[in-house]
């Protein structure tokens, strides 16, 4: 039995050699597949190139969150670039583990909520949202989940009408014309797309990790290092292969993230009454 055992583990590890692992990333249904590929197809040339055991990268369509999460306890799938609260739940889950997050251009990695409103509109706090529009995007730390975190876990709808948005540049653009009183969105989002009409009247008092790469258990054991020590290298690499990857995501490098680096992510769901381990994405 033991040389029936060893006889698979050597035929398994010689077939990942000759082979190579195919990564199958996860991207949700509201990403376009025609966009997105590109990218991973140069993430996957840099990668191989630095570990002959990784082959290439496919993408699987996820149709929503719970989708995702019953992807990676299949084993069905081997990570995601993720926003913040997403990876958070898959993090306390147990279902993944943190490896780097992009770093932009400007040296940024970490983002935080805001909250924005018309020149002239007052915010002093949750109860001048009272009776009021407030647009946000959903399952977005910058977005539902910080104002249920402003809520302290109660209904937002008992306070305020949420207006839910699919961007956060859809929400400046519902208080700029008047569709929704305040907006909750992405302080990155707001810098780079900011309406004359528009003021920044709060926002949270600490920032996420912006769009980190998680992977499974069993990639972090298999090849985590590996991917951690390849990536963290991209910045200072001016090879073709490295620039194509930085070029694609738009990024001057990769910066490691762990599971410490979500702290205000967690602090924000305990303030929103949101059980991790628990949580399946519906309220």
């Amino acid at each position: 039995m033991k040389r029936v055992v060893i006889l698979i583990l050597v035929v398994f590890s010689l077939s990942n050699l000759l082979f190579g692992k195919t990564l199958t990333m996860v991207i949700m249904s509201s990403k376009d597949p025609k966009k997105e590929g590109p990218k991973y197809e140069v993430l996957a040339d840099y990668l191989k190139n630095s570990i002959p055991e990784i082959s290439n990268i496919k993408l699987r369509i996820a149709k929503d969150y719970p989708d995702a999460v019953k992807l990676f306890q299949s084993g069905e799938v081997d990570g995601m670039f993720s926003g913040s609260f997403v990876a958070s739940i898959f993090i306390k889950k147990g279902l993944a583990v943190p490896l780097v997050r992009p770093v932009l251009k400007n040296g940024i990695s970490t983002y935080k909520a805001i909250i924005i409103t018309q020149k002239g509109n007052e915010y002093n706090g949750i109860e001048d949202l009272a009776g009021k529009k407030v647009a946000y995007c959903k399952f977005a730390s910058s977005g539902e989940i910080f104002g249920r975190a402003l809520t302290n876990g109660q209904d937002p709808e008992t306070i305020f009408s949420p207006v839910i948005v699919k961007s956060h540049g859809i929400g400046i653009n519902a208080v700029s014309s008047g569709q929704a009183d305040f907006a909750i969105i992405k302080n990155l989002v707001f810098d780079n797309n900011s309406p004359d009409n528009i003021i920044v009247v709060g926002g949270d008092s600490s920032e996420n990790p912006n769009m980190t790469l998680i992977v499974t258990n069993e990639i972090s054991k298999s090849f985590g290092e590996q991917i951690l020590k390849t990536l963290l290298k991209i910045e200072y690499d001016n090879t073709e292969i490295a620039n194509n990857v930085k070029k694609a995501f738009n990024i001057k490098g990769f910066t490691k993230t762990s599971e410490a680096d979500f702290a205000h992510t967690f602090n924000n769901l305990k303030k929103a009454k949101i059980d991790p381990v628990s949580f399946n994405f519906k309220f």
